[in-house]
């Protein structure tokens, strides 16, 4: 797991990387006012600033294969007895792990803060661990497009913002026009959003796993196109 740990190590070097993904997380669930119910947006504020977070959070650790292109690492790591597939594999593993362990401190957090139910706070990690799987997906297939950090990254965070405000994380849906709200079913944190919500108001039912379910096709989707690019 040599190039797991190399990845990891890597990928928290960067002050920012280290606060999205390690130390925001657990910060937000002490700001009560996005969690209570008399807080802002009704208390639920908390969980779309959470959604924004992850998927900047594991663009900036999905970084590292771009930087390893652009610097020519990638061919000294294939050069040894290692496979396309294994050098992907532990990346991926290596950008998931930091958020997925940051979520399940938050549901943690939410059951001893805020009194969540063990279902809820089981139904909540479940979804925010999927939608942080499918926003490392995500970034790889996006980094595939380009060659350069440089090109890579103004394009994302434009995406983001745009992805984020039509996904309904940071203002409610029913805001913005008809039109606009079918646009935003095509980003995983719209259904990340509606999982969340699902959760919240009835729990963990059929809308719930459609949820779950379509998280996981873009996942699948954003793998087999990342895939199939070459890396060097």
């Amino acid at each position: 797991m040599t190039i797991f740990r190399f990845a990891l190590v890597k990928g928290l070097r960067s002050p920012m990387t280290l606060v999205l993904n390690c130390i925001l997380p657990v910060v937000l669930m002490f700001v009560r006012p996005l969690w209570e119910e008399t807080g802002l947006l009704g208390g639920e504020a908390g969980f779309g600033f959470l959604v924004m977070i992850i998927w900047g959070g594991t663009f900036l650790m999905a970084q590292g294969t771009l930087n390893d292109r652009e610097n020519g690492t990638i061919i000294r790591i294939l050069s040894a007895p290692v496979s396309m597939f294994n050098y992907l594999v532990q990346n991926l593993l290596a950008y998931m792990v930091p958020l997925i362990v940051q979520v399940f401190l938050v549901s943690a957090l939410g059951m001893i803060l805020y009194d969540w139910g063990i279902t809820l706070a089981l139904a909540l990690f479940v979804c925010y661990t999927v939608f942080t799987i499918s926003s490392v997906a995500l970034s790889f297939a996006w980094n595939c497009l380009f060659k350069r950090k440089a090109s890579s990254f103004p394009a994302f965070g434009a995406l983001v913002s745009f992805g984020t405000f039509l996904s309904g994380a940071l203002l409610p849906l029913t805001l913005f026009p008809t039109v606009l709200q079918y646009v935003g079913t095509i980003f995983p944190a719209y259904w990340a959003v509606r999982g969340i919500n699902e959760a919240l108001e009835v729990g963990m039912t059929g809308d719930y796993w459609l949820s779950i379910l379509a998280m996981a096709l873009f996942t699948m989707a954003f793998l087999l196109y990342g895939g199939k690019r070459r890396m060097i």
